[in-house]
């Protein structure tokens, strides 16, 4: 998917004035809403005459470089950080980890190339198969309004996980100046999740609406047993993020650049968590390539560097391509807020 294709909309293309409003995420009773709209309306009717401030130009932090990747390692005075993460994996039995119709088997390792991505167990390779070449594939990214630690909101993220869908993330995070308030233009309501469908004209919230939303339109029509319990399964989303409820939900005050960072990552991964949480925090819109195990998108990395490991992210304002999350929570905040200095994983 070319980076260069995907900027913003004209009325997202600068702040908006922030707002003192906290939308509350809570479950609606009433019946998802439907409108057809791809994209933001345009708000150049309503824009000021006067010239606009050139953009901010980017550019990765003095002396940077990019981490070499160190798979399964936790950073010196992390664990605490990671293992909070990880809670999602007894909660959520694991929702989210892995594609539609996965399925694993162990083979002879001349049973698969050394330039295809797999994983060796005592001398074997694992051969990973899923049902996600078998399902329609949007030729655009879907759009999500959320922010991290809604549990209405990880129920969707882990759905788009299980589905291997590319999802272009507006993060919306409690006081933040720029999401929160097109959501309400768009919408009529600050309720999140709220997703719009370029491929479809569908724009609709409700958690519950977008799931089986997507699971017809981009999978087979079933919806994983965690993601349709009802309660049970807000419960269960709300306890995953406990440890970190206070992560990616609130604003800290940053630069928006003109093009969406990329990120490999999946839901249920406590690394790729903590580098979203920045994500949410900064407001950086960005593009998730989901690759759960069975992602067919674990050999495109796995081609370009030899090895896979997520979060992975290319950041197309800087030129920066790295891994690490810890590593990429500091380039973030570096590069994006306007206070590093205050930052703290």
């Amino acid at each position: 998917m070319a980076t260069a294709a995907l900027r913003f909309p004209p009325c997202l293309s600068s702040r908006a004035a922030p707002t003192t409003t906290a939308a509350t995420c809570t479950r609606r009773t009433a019946s998802a809403t439907l409108r057809v709209a791809a994209q933001p309306e345009s708000a150049s009717a309503s824009a000021p005459t006067s010239t606009p401030d050139a953009p901010p130009e980017f550019s990765p932090p003095a002396g940077f470089a990019p981490p070499v990747p160190k798979r399964f390692a936790v950073k010196d005075g992390q664990l605490a950080s990671v293992a909070g993460a990880a809670l999602a994996l007894p909660f959520r039995l694991g929702t989210g980890l892995f594609v539609l119709g996965y399925s694993v088997s162990l083979v002879s390792a001349d049973k698969i190339p050394p330039d295809q991505y797999s994983l060796e167990f005592l001398g074997l390779k694992v051969k990973e198969t899923s049902k996600i070449d078998q399902c329609r594939r949007p030729e655009k990214p879907i759009e999500i309004y959320e922010f991290e630690g809604c549990p209405f909101c990880r129920k969707v993220r882990e759905m788009v996980s299980v589905l291997d869908l590319d999802v272009l993330f507006y993060p919306c995070p409690q006081k933040g100046p720029t999401f929160r308030p097109k959501v309400l233009e768009m919408g009529g309501k600050k309720q999140f999740p709220y997703m719009v469908d370029p491929n479809t004209g569908v724009a609709m919230y409700e958690s519950d609406a977008i799931i089986k939303y997507l699971a017809d339109t981009y999978g087979d029509g079933t919806v994983p047993i965690m993601l349709s319990l009802g309660l049970f399964t807000t419960i269960t989303a709300g306890l995953a993020m406990i440890w970190r409820v206070w992560k990616g939900s609130s604003y800290t005050v940053s630069k928006l650049p003109p093009q969406p960072i990329e990120i490999w990552a999946y839901e249920g991964s406590p690394f790729c968590k903590i580098a979203r949480e920045a994500l949410v925090e900064l407001e950086l819109p960005h593009l998730l390539h989901s690759c759960a195990r069975g992602s067919p998108k674990r050999q495109e990395i796995f081609k370009k560097h030899g090895l896979f490991q997520a979060p992975y992210i290319e950041d197309p304002n800087t030129g920066v391509k790295m891994f690490e999350s810890a590593e990429i929570v500091e380039y973030l905040r570096a590069t994006y807020s306007l206070y590093p200095q205050y930052q703290n994983l």
